[in-house]
Order: C-alpha cells, then sequence, then structure tokens
C-alpha cells in the first residue's frame, strides 16, 4: 500500500508540472515568459516529465518483489497527510502563479523598475568605438548598405523595435540607417512624464529581457505626435513616423514624430531581446 500510494502521489507531481510547461508552450503564453532561446527545452522538458508520471503508472512495481522486512509498513493517517502537505508545497504556487498571474506587465513594473531610455542603461552594453581610418592603401569598400538588409513593410516602412532606435542614438554608423526614415513600431502605451511640456508625447515602451521575465527591463522610445491620445496604459498601439535623432542634455536619443497611433493586437512575443 506504501509504495501505490508514493508512485500515484509522485507521479501526480510529475503530471500537474509537466502539464503546467506543456500548457504554457502550446498555448503560446511561453513568449511572455521566457526567451525564445529556451521555449524548445521547456517543451522537451515538460514531454519528458509527462513520460515520467505515466512510467510511474503504468510500470508494474517491484515491492513484491523486495525482502520482506525491508518492505516499509503502511503509513498512519498523519503520515499520509505530510506527504499529500508536502506534494501542495511543490505545485501549489506553481498552479497559483498559473492562474492568478497576469501574461503582460502592467504600468507598476515600469514604475518600480524606471523606463530605460539609452543603451546603456540595459545590461550587457559595449561602448561604441568609433572604427579606425582605413590607410591610403586601403581597398574600397564593396559591403552594401546595411539599410538594404533591414525588414521592410509592404509600405516600404523599416519595421523598427525599440531597442534598434536606442542603439541608433548610440551608434553613429546604425543611425544613418534610421535617421530620417519612415518606420514603424509596436509597443505599449504610456503617458511620457518628462520632457513633456507641450503634452504631444508619450512613451512606447517594450519589455527587453536576456533569459525571463524575472529581468524584464521597460524600454522607451519617444512618440511625438499631434493629435492627443486618449488611450488606456500599456494598451498595444502601432505607430508609423519619422526616426529622428535630437540632442538632449549633450546625448542622441530617438524620438518618433508620429503620422498615425492606432490601436493593435499584442504580439505573439512581448518582449524584444
Amino acid at each position: 500500500m506504501t509504495a501505490t500510494f508514493h508512485r500515484y502521489l509522485s507521479a501526480g507531481i510529475l503530471l500537474i508540472w509537466g502539464g503546467v510547461l506543456t500548457g504554457f508552450y502550446f498555448s503560446g503564453k511561453i513568449g511572455s515568459y521566457l526567451h525564445p532561446s529556451f521555449h524548445l527545452w521547456t517543451v522537451l522538458s515538460g514531454l519528458t516529465l509527462l513520460l515520467m508520471a505515466v512510467g510511474m503508472v503504468m510500470l508494474p512495481g517491484t515491492v513484491n518483489n523486495a525482502p520482506q522486512e525491508s518492505v516499509p509498513q503502511t503509513p498512519g493517517p498523519r503520515s499520509r497527510l505530510g506527504k499529500i502537505f508536502a506534494a501542495l508545497i511543490l505545485i501549489a504556487p506553481l498552479l497559483m502563479a498559473t492562474i492568478v498571474s497576469p501574461h503582460q506587465f502592467g504600468a507598476a513594473l515600469v514604475a518600480n523598475r524606471g523606463l530605460a531610455t539609452g543603451i546603456g542603461d540595459l545590461p550587457g552594453y559595449t561602448p561604441y568605438v568609433e572604427p579606425a581610418l582605413p590607410g591610403e592603401e586601403g581597398e574600397p569598400s564593396t559591403a552594401q548598405e546595411a539599410s538594404d538588409f533591414l525588414p521592410r513593410t509592404e509600405e516600404g516602412l523599416i519595421k523598427a523595435q525599440s531597442v534598434d532606435l536606442l542603439y541608433a542614438a548610440e551608434e553613429p554608423t546604425m543611425r544613418a540607417d534610421f535617421e530620417d526614415q519612415d518606420v514603424e513600431l509596436i509597443g505599449q502605451y504610456m503617458p511620457a512624464r518628462a520632457n513633456n511640456a507641450a503634452g504631444d508625447r508619450f512613451d512606447l515602451v517594450r519589455m527587453y529581457v536576456m533569459c525571463c521575465a524575472a529581468d524584464a527591463r521597460p524600454v522607451g522610445v519617444t512618440i511625438q505626435t499631434a493629435q492627443p491620445q486618449n488611450l488606456a496604459e500599456m494598451s498595444w498601439v502601432q505607430v508609423k513616423g519619422r526616426a529622428t535623432f535630437p540632442l538632449v542634455a549633450g546625448r542622441r536619443v530617438p524620438v518618433i514624430i508620429a503620422s498615425s497611433v492606432t490601436p493593435t493586437e499584442a504580439p505573439p512575443e512581448s518582449f524584444v531581446y
């Protein structure tokens, strides 16, 4: 009886963990929690846990073949309750987080972690170093313009990300690809609380991650628009406009002069990397 109780209890724990991991993957919710490089490993882990759970239930046990003195006695009610309580400790937080936690970050996270408006605010950034000038005997460059490789919409607008524009503000060679170009980008709306005396600006926010939701950092790009925006905080919008990089307090910052701001659906992956 003891072996059967332990087997089904352990199988149940594995079943719940495996079901949550695979469920997050196949429902697409995993894109709101993990970097894409971890997605495959997550679903493989979930499937492995499910197979282990099935194996523990279906495969014959060995307790009947063990020596009599090594067979444990049937636990009392208190012992069973203790093991059930231990199992709940393993699965209850996971289930609560799955049911209660939102599928996207809110304005509170932006306020608590601060809005990164420069690429130097993000981890892993190496400052730009101006390349050495070629010698007199240097061969002429035959490389294509980087702008030729930038993805574009059917209208010819550059599909930009917030992080791209922050890098461009810091690096002159990359800035040349975006400056005064028409771009399209998607993000979450936040009213601008700085450098907005005229009231014609808002911040377009995306969450930058290196690993998972735990290290998410809000990244913001300033949007300037002539039309007032009556939008809910952290609602998703699509912005089309011209990319500029004015000097503010001695450094370049990206500012999009918007031609249109329209509500849109959240992208499959809410993070940028």
